[in-house]
């Protein structure tokens, strides 16, 4: 991110859940890590009249561009932040702003704007795209005011999820913000005597480097991953035996992966992400998991391992030789899923 004469610039990466999810939520542990195939851009220009505080929204053609008054008519006058696609998360990224932040007195009153938001992050497959949104807008924002290195990575993320969860009701697991807000690779803890004694988890940075290639397919439109993960709270309430189990193996995947990279040992590595494929069904069932089922055993087919990066239309796994990413491509073009080679 950058701060020129006119204009403060943010690009946010999709994100990559290598091993461990959907544990996140219920003290386990993750892996995951940006992605440059996919990003979500947010360029904020401050008007040259810092008297001027009209607000001027530019969703790239993607949706129709919105004007208001002030940020402060925005925030006292909120439009229906359940309808949308882009504009929804930023309006409710700016309004979270102005009244956890600028109300509050954390973040001094600035001159109005006019921002430009795009996004090539394919919907709802479990790329974080949403939370790469929200974090571009949200530290444009903070440079804007003033904040640009106020606030720690954590808090960052930690801020994203109270926008997302609280504002515009997604459901979406501690992981997802963190890999963007550090702008790397990690490895994270979320036990309990963490999360509720000090509120956030242990993050460790990984070296990308120590990942082999990587392939991923993607349909063109995924589902919400809400659906998925609508009844993992209830289970976790009501210590569900099997709930229980899956969150304890999910975690234990991500410890011995972390191992296996450290020690490039890259068949340990793929073990751990078949099996985390293999619990998601133990604890989905796997009707829940539609198509995703169908690719997973496809790629296992074609010689390589494979799960979803998150809870959407999407999968992922090592390249196993030369001629993998040729074979794949026209396999899943038959189900109409694109195929890419990672840039991590």
């Amino acid at each position: 991110m950058r701060r020129g004469a006119e204009a403060i610039f943010c690009s946010i990466p999709a994100r990559i859940g290598i091993l461990g999810n959907p544990s996140d939520d219920y003290n386990g542990q993750c892996i995951s890590t940006p992605c440059k195939n996919w990003r979500a851009m947010c360029v904020l220009t401050p008007h040259e009249n810092r008297w001027d505080s009209t607000l001027s929204l530019d969703f790239s053609d993607s949706e129709p561009a919105l004007e208001f008054k002030s940020v402060e008519n925005l925030a006292s006058m909120p439009p229906n932040l359940n309808e949308g696609g882009i504009s929804r998360l930023v309006l409710g990224t700016i309004i979270h702003f102005q009244e956890e932040c600028v109300s509050s007195g954390f973040a001094m009153p600035a001159s109005g704007y006019t921002m430009k938001i795009s996004t090539d992050i394919p919907r709802q497959v479990g790329l974080a795209g949403s939370s790469a949104i929200v974090t571009a807008v949200l530290r444009c924002l903070l440079t804007h005011h003033g904040l640009g290195t106020a606030l720690p990575p954590h808090a960052i993320a930690d801020m994203v999820l109270k926008v997302e969860t609280e504002k515009l009701g997604i459901v979406g697991g501690l992981q997802d913000r963190l890999p963007q807000a550090y702008n790397q690779m990690l490895h994270m803890d979320f036990r309990e005597e963490l999360m509720e004694g000090r509120g956030w988890g242990a993050y460790a940075e990984l070296d990308s480097s120590l990942l082999p290639p990587l392939w991923l397919a993607h349909a063109e439109m995924g589902e919400d991953s809400g659906r998925v993960h609508a009844d993992l709270p209830e289970r976790w309430a009501t210590q569900d035996p099997v709930m229980v189990r899956s969150m304890k193996e999910l975690a234990w995947c991500a410890h011995r992966g972390r191992e296996a990279l450290v020690s490039n040992d890259m068949d340990g590595l793929s073990n751990e992400i078949n099996r985390n494929f293999d619990i998601r069904i133990e604890l989905f069932g796997e009707d829940s998991l539609g198509n995703n089922l169908a690719m997973v055993k496809l790629a296992r087919n074609l010689g390589s391992c494979a799960k979803q990066p998150g809870s959407g239309g999407a999968i992922f796994g090592v390249i196993p030789d030369e001629g993998f990413m040729e074979r794949a491509r026209s396999a899943f073009d038959e189900h109409g899923w694109k195929l890419v080679r990672l840039e991590i």
